[in-house]
This record gives structure tokens, sequence and C-alpha cells, in this order.
């Protein structure tokens, strides 16, 4: 398959979703909960969504896709790619009108990321990148910028459910020490925007606790193009949860130190 041309398909899906996006953006919007209060979904939501559906079939029918709203549809004889999107990751940044969230879009080839787009129009900033392409933003080429934890910030993404108190406190012990041992741990609300940052050079690590596969699958490809250090796990195949590691590499050990997926 062409990388560059799904590349192109994808950033038009991206760029139609973000303008839905724009089109709404200062609306006061009611918001459903899903699997709990912080995790809601809006009608924009869908709308976008739809849109990026809509333009990646048009292009070619025959392959399946996950998403956030719709879950997974299914394509026409293949099995190798499977799109994965979520037409606006930091929904609660989007309906206090916090302009940190994006539409982020990734091509799946026999399980891992090859193409992948994150984009946030209220800011007008597109990454995106493709395996044997490199990463970019707004055209122009760019990469991780590497430094000891003590000059860098970290950003981490936890899951919106409510879990185990006893688990989300190790989190948050986690969450501790990177901020006391660096120039500061922040919770962004877009794992898509953590991802792209670090591989625009802005944060030097960042780390997800059982994210939805589609918050960082463009985002676990760009970082990955751009020179950080990517390792992740599935934690839960049927809910589509991973857990995650971006760093860059003068970083690693003492991240993975501080950090259990």
């Amino acid at each position: 398959m062409n990388r560059k041309k799904m590349l192109t398909i994808a950033i038009s899906a991206a760029v139609a979703a973000g303008n839905i996006l724009n089109e709404h953006s200062n609306d006061f919007l009611k918001a459903s909960s899903k699997e709990s209060f912080r995790d809601i979904v809006t009608e924009v939501d869908k709308y976008a969504e739809n849109e990026i559906i809509k333009i990646l079939k048009m292009h070619d029918p025959n392959i399946p896709f996950l998403t956030e709203e719709s879950g997974f549809i299914e394509g026409i004889n293949e099995k190798d790619y499977q799109w994965i999107v979520d037409a606006l990751d930091g929904t609660v940044n989007y309906v206090n009108h916090i302009p940190f969230y994006a539409v982020s879009i990734a091509l799946m080839e026999k399980g891992r990321p090859v193409v992948g787009v994150i984009y946030n129009p209220m800011l007008g900033d597109l990454y995106y990148g493709a395996e044997g392409i490199g990463v970019y933003k707004n055209h122009a080429k760019i990469k991780i910028r590497d430094g000891k934890e003590e000059e860098t910030l970290f950003a981490v993404a936890f899951s919106g459910k409510n879990y185990d108190p006893l688990k989300r406190s190790k989190e948050f012990l986690m969450f501790g020490k990177v901020n006391d041992s660096t120039r500061g741990c922040l919770r962004t609300g877009s794992a898509a925007m953590n991802l792209a940052y670090l591989a625009e050079g802005k944060f030097g690590g960042c780390w997800g606790k059982a994210n939805k596969i589609w918050d960082v699958a463009a985002g676990i490809l760009l970082a990955k193009l751009a020179g950080a250090v990517v390792e992740y796990k599935t934690i839960n195949k049927e809910k589509n949860l991973i857990s995650y590691i971006a760093v860059v590499p003068s970083a690693l050990k003492f991240l993975k130190g501080k950090v259990r997926l």
C-alpha cells in the first residue's frame, strides 16, 4: 500500500474534521458521560467522526475502522490494514473552550501504526508522518529535543475511568516522582497532543496508563519517527486499552525507573 497516498488521504480527513470542530468551538455544548463523568462525548465528536469515515471510505472502502464513537466497522476483503480514528481527543478541553485537543488518525498495518496524523484545528497545528517518509509539522520536518530529565518537561495521560483506589494512588505516586525530579509533569487532557509535542521537542517524555488505542496510535508513530524511544503494551484487548511510555533517549532510564506500565 502506498503510504504517501494514504497519508495524504488521512490529512484531508483530519482537516475536514477539524473544520467541523472549529465551526462549533464557541458553542456551549451538551456533553453526555460514557465510562465516567470525565469520559464525555458531544454531538460534534460524532459529526467529525462521520466526516472522517466518509472521506476515508470514499478513497478505499476495503479498509476496516476502529473508532471511538462507532467502534469497529468492517471493511471488504482487507485484513492487514485498519484505520484507527479519534475525531476529538480532549473533549473536556473542547467543551470548556481550552484550545488543547486534536483529531487523531492512524493507519495500522498488521497491528502497528505506519501512518499518523494529529491535527489541532484551533491552533492550526498539523502533525503528520509515515514510515519511510518522516514526521512533519505544517510542512517542516520535526524531531525530538534530547536532554537530561532535570531539564525536561513531561506529560501524563491517566485513564478517564475511575479505577481501584490502590491502583490510582500508585499512578499519582508515579506522577509525583516524575514531577519532583524534572521541570514538571503535566496532565493536559489530550494524549494525542502530548505525543505530538514530544515529537516536536516541546516535551521530553510522556506516558499513559490504560489509554484507548485511538487516543495514541498516531502519536506513538510520530514520536518514534521523531527519534523518541517508545514502548507500549496492550492491557485489555476487548476494551482497546494500552499503556505506554515515549521519551527522549537521555531520559529513558530515568522514566523507566519511575513509571511502571
